[in-house]
């Protein structure tokens, strides 16, 4: 039975689908609804329409955790997060990957971060990988965890200049929007068959620019899917491509995570390439 969305929201999740299977953004909206402490609404933009009817993911809704599907063809992903911004009835919107497992306190936790200082405007948590098939042997190597969306900044809170899009929220009042009415640039953010990526940063760094600061919260902690399909060196140098491509359209020099281990450096021989590659590209697209 469908639940009726509560009169009270502490925040509005967004989430957004392409071709994730099924069983994955399960994982996700069971893991939305055992969430403790917290009365929000969940909005799922299905890009791929097909898929979604397949998966009632309204029945996955309880008393504090409201589903609603929409159905929505977007250009890419940005354009998405964009749609869901504006069907969202909270001011906290909060945004998750179709195949990010939140912990039970993931709410809560963002929730309380963003309402910590007038001027916080953007949190991003704690990003764990859970893998679906054995890791591969250049996932050692921070530099390349970045590219699987895998974020983890110890316990606590503490400033810094960017979140991952696979675990992070916004006060939508205090973030930077765009001219054309979004918070999402579209010509960045991944679209079908390309890996683009940096809307997020984008955000960031527009909102820093005008005053509002962003937070790293360890508290608010998600496991990331990494599907079998993402562990071959194809699809970590494809991403590592477009990882050069999106930093010189972005502008500014590269920011890892992390400062660089032995690791990466002994492994920066295989990483680098595609990224100077993608970084050539970049230069002839501008």
């Amino acid at each position: 039975m469908q639940q009726p969305v509560p009169n009270r929201l502490d925040a509005s999740v967004v989430m957004t689908r392409y071709e994730e299977p099924n069983a994955v953004l399960g994982e996700a909206l069971t893991g939305l609804a055992a969430q403790l402490d917290a009365v929000f609404e969940v909005v799922l933009i299905e890009q791929n329409p097909v898929l979604g009817e397949t998966l009632e993911a309204e029945s996955f809704s309880t008393e504090a955790c409201h589903i609603r599907v929409v159905n929505y063809p977007a250009k890419g992903l940005s354009d998405a997060r964009n749609r869901g911004c504006a069907e969202a009835g909270s001011d906290l919107i909060l945004f998750l990957d179709a195949d990010a497992i939140p912990d039970r306190h993931w709410v809560f936790q963002l929730v309380a971060a963003l309402g910590a200082a007038p001027d916080i405007a953007i949190a991003g948590g704690r990003i764990l990988p859970r893998w679906l098939g054995p890791p591969p042997f250049l996932a050692y190597s921070d530099i390349v965890r970045d590219q699987y969306s895998i974020l983890d900044l110890g316990d606590g809170t503490k400033p810094v200049q960017r979140v991952v899009g696979t675990n992070f929220g916004m006060v939508r009042t205090r973030a930077a929007r765009l001219a054309e009415g979004g918070w999402f640039d579209c010509r960045l953010g991944r679209r079908k068959g390309l890996l683009f990526g940096g809307e997020e940063v984008d955000l960031c760094n527009r909102t820093a620019s005008q005053g509002g600061r962003i937070i790293y919260c360890g508290d608010a902690v998600v496991e990331h899917q990494i599907l079998p399909e993402r562990l071959s060196n194809t699809w970590i140098y494809k991403r590592l491509f477009y990882g050069g491509y999106n930093r010189v359209i972005l502008g500014g020099a590269p920011n890892p995570s992390k400062p660089l281990s032995w690791r990466d450096i002994i492994l920066l021989p295989l990483i680098l390439p595609p990224y100077l590659l993608g970084a050539a590209w970049g230069y002839l697209k501008r």
